[in-house]
């Protein structure tokens, strides 16, 4: 620009020194002459040096160029700051010293990143950028990533990473949360039951037992805990007590479990644990609702709320069945002045009806239909177990039209009046599994009323809840609250045959989860007209489910460790209902503890297990996101092949069969000890 600019203002003297030259001409030739010699002389040398300064110029920018070039060079080695540049196949391009000095190697262009940090290598697969703290050495480094676009060419994507080494404030937050308050709630949660029949010595001496056993955890842990009712105790302690409570996997439960009364029951607790709230206020109350939960999913166990998850350890004990009706005369006395205020009673169960969803469905129907109401049963589809009682049920008036659709029940709440709607969910307590999910939002009055253990996901803010894990069935449930609704209720024959038929089908023909109460609303139903003859009408299978039935116990696979699981081939009709027996029937092997039947349906593989008690399948089935009870349950899987399903169920098993085995051997540890 500058040699431009020159030429420019040249240009413009030559121009006018040739006018000057012209008119010298004129009046002087000589004088010309000499003059245009001169100021020839004076552009010659007036080009020569401009020319000499642009070509000291030019080596001044080279130079200055140069050293930024150097300076730059210098800062990329010698920042603060690690930086590693790879490509998409995990080959690196350029690294500074720190990336070498902090990974502790000493790698170089052209060496593969998975060699070098494996946590590197997996940010191929990130798509925008993304920052995580890793552990190299004795150092917490930071490592933020950010990924290049792919360019039209087509060639490979690189990644830059800058990492910083955070070691002082990650050791600094390392300490703070480790000293972090942790609240747990501890109650004995069958004190009742384990004192029953004792005399006041014996009686004593297992609440000693019980203290000394607490005692001496809180010790180990350095936590302080502290008794503040016969049966409660609040423990405090810090988050590095809570990891060390967790790595034993609350070894606490099981030394409890050891202490046993005269009558041989053993001792069981529920602990629920909060951790890593803002205020103690929230501490207490997440570690109340942590209580509420283990005790809801039958005891013997710890809920604890940490890392932003609800986690759950031990439920190895079986739910101790109550003695008392207290709670059952104080619920149906409940529900009958519910029932009284409602304009609308709707009832549904689970998904997929089976006898119990639908005979506590028909129990429920009972009681509302003794108080007048208007009242239908919502179904989510047709099935075996509906068609069976629904072609019964035709012979009486009053039901033929109690069954209805998903969406006639959401025609019929358009014209109802949701304050006066009363809405009974049966047989489950889980938004995702009950038959119509969008009625939940559409109801503000909903009472649960459930025999399976509590899972972490619950109606939100049900009216009533009934939730006993310690009954066979909801059948049960609902038939003692219907001895308490009414003195003067009446039922059918049919009626209370699906009431029956419930509780048979949830206990195997009363072979499985049984207990006093049990036979006691067996009786009861069979008193006033339930038909075990009429109920076996009910489970009869065609000829086509029995062989399908046939096939898959043929097709089944026993594996070591009591473990025996079978695939339910396609298309099978009924095929829920057909995986569940064929279940049933795996476990009456010889050798088998626990069985399972895998079946593909709705887009989804199913599983169905069952269990002899010595290995809790509801856990199993839990981490699968399903649930159920200790020696049944089931669990539904999206996006994953059969055999993928095979593999973690078999690993899950033998490590739960592992981790009991372990349990045994130090709780006979610990007790040669303390002797």
């Amino acid at each position: 620009m500058l040699h431009g600019s020159l030429f420019r203002v040249s240009r413009l003297h030559m121009f006018a020194g040739a006018v000057v030259l012209m008119a010298l001409a004129y009046y002087n030739l000589s004088l010309s002459a000499l003059t245009a010699i001169l100021f020839f002389a004076l552009y010659h040398r007036s080009r020569e040096r401009h020319k000499a300064q642009q070509q000291a110029f030019a080596a001044y920018v080279e130079s200055l160029s140069f050293h930024i070039d150097q300076a730059g060079l210098y800062a990329l080695h010698h920042l603060p700051m690690a930086i590693i540049v790879f490509d998409e196949a995990g080959k690196v391009h350029w690294r500074n010293q720190l990336g070498a000095d902090w990974l502790d190697r000493n790698f170089c262009a052209g060496d593969d990143i998975g060699q070098v940090c494996p946590e590197l290598a997996m940010i191929r697969n990130w798509e925008k950028s993304q920052t995580r703290i890793i552990v190299s050495g004795e150092r917490y480094l930071q490592i933020t990533c950010k990924p290049t676009e792919v360019g039209e060419s087509g060639e490979k994507r690189l990644f830059t990473a800058y990492i910083s080494d955070v070691s002082a404030s990650e050791c600094t937050r390392l300490k703070s949360q480790a000293a972090m308050p942790v609240f747990a709630y501890i109650q004995i949660d069958n004190l009742s039951d384990v004192l029953k029949g004792l005399s006041e010595t014996q009686r004593s001496g297992i609440i000693a037992a019980v203290n000394t056993k607490l005692a001496e955890w809180a010790s180990e842990t350095d936590s302080y805990i502290k008794r503040f009712a016969e049966d409660m105790y609040l423990a405090i302690f810090n988050r590095q007590s809570l990891d060390k409570i967790l790595n034993d996997k609350f070894d606490i439960l099981d030394r409890i479990r050891a202490i046993q009364g005269g009558n041989k029951i053993p001792v069981t607790l529920s602990i629920g644990v909060s951790a890593e709230e803002e205020s103690i206020l929230l501490l207490g109350q997440k570690a109340q609702a942590g209580l509420d939960l283990a005790l809801g999913r039958g005891g013997d166990q710890a809920a604890v709320y940490a890392n932003g998850k609800m986690q759950f350890y031990g439920g190895k004990a079986k739910a101790v069945e109550k003695n008392t009706r207290v709670k059952a005369r104080v619920v149906s006395q409940a529900i009958h002045e519910l029932i009284e205020d409602a304009e609308l009673v709707l009832i549904m169960g689970h998904a997929h009806e089976d006898f119990d969803s639908l005979g506590s469905a028909i129990g429920l129907a009972v009681m509302a239909r003794h108080l007048e109401k208007p009242t239908y049963i919502v179904l989510s589809q047709p099935g075996s177990a509906v068609d069976k009682l629904s072609e019964l049920l035709a012979d009486y008036e009053e039901y033929r039209t109690i069954f209805i659709s998903p969406a006639q029940a959401a025609s019929i709440l358009k014209e109802a009046n949701s304050d006066k709607t009363l809405l009974f969910v049966s047989d489950t307590h889980r938004p995702d599994l009950t038959a119509a999910p969008e009625l939940l939002s559409e109801v503000e009055k909903v009472i649960v009323i459930d025999h399976h253990r509590r899972a972490e996901d619950f109606i939100t803010s049900p009216l009533l809840v009934y939730l006993e894990p310690s009954a066979s069935s909801t059948s049960e449930l609902v038939t003692e609250l219907l001895t308490y609704f009414d003195d003067n209720i009446d039922m059918n024959r049919l009626e209370a045959s699906a009431l029956y038929a419930g509780i048979v089908v949830d206990t195997k023909n009363f072979a499985v989860q049984t207990g006093v109460r049990t036979f006691e609303a067996a009786s009861y139903l069979r008193r006033i007209g339930a038909d075990p003859r009429l109920v076996r009408q009910l489970f009869r299978v065609d000829l086509e489910s029995l062989r399908h039935r046939a096939e898959i116990i043929g097709n089944a696979t026993q594996l070591p460790g009591g473990i025996i699981v079978a695939e339910c081939p396609s298309g099978v009709k009924n095929i829920q209902m057909v995986a569940a027996q064929a279940a049933d029937m795996l476990l009456n092997l010889e050798g088998v503890q626990v069985s399972f039947v895998l079946f593909a349906a709705d887009d989804m593989i199913n599983i169905s297990a069952r269990s002899q008690g010595d290995v809790n399948v509801q856990v199993l089935m839990e981490s699968f996101g399903g649930g159920g009870h200790q020696t049944m349950a089931g669990a539904q899987l999206k996006n994953i092949t059969m055999e993928e399903v095979r593999q973690r169920l078999v690993e899950l098993v033998q490590k739960q069969i592992e981790e009991s085995e372990a349990d045994e051997t130090h709780s006979a540890t610990r007790s040669e000890r303390s002797r």
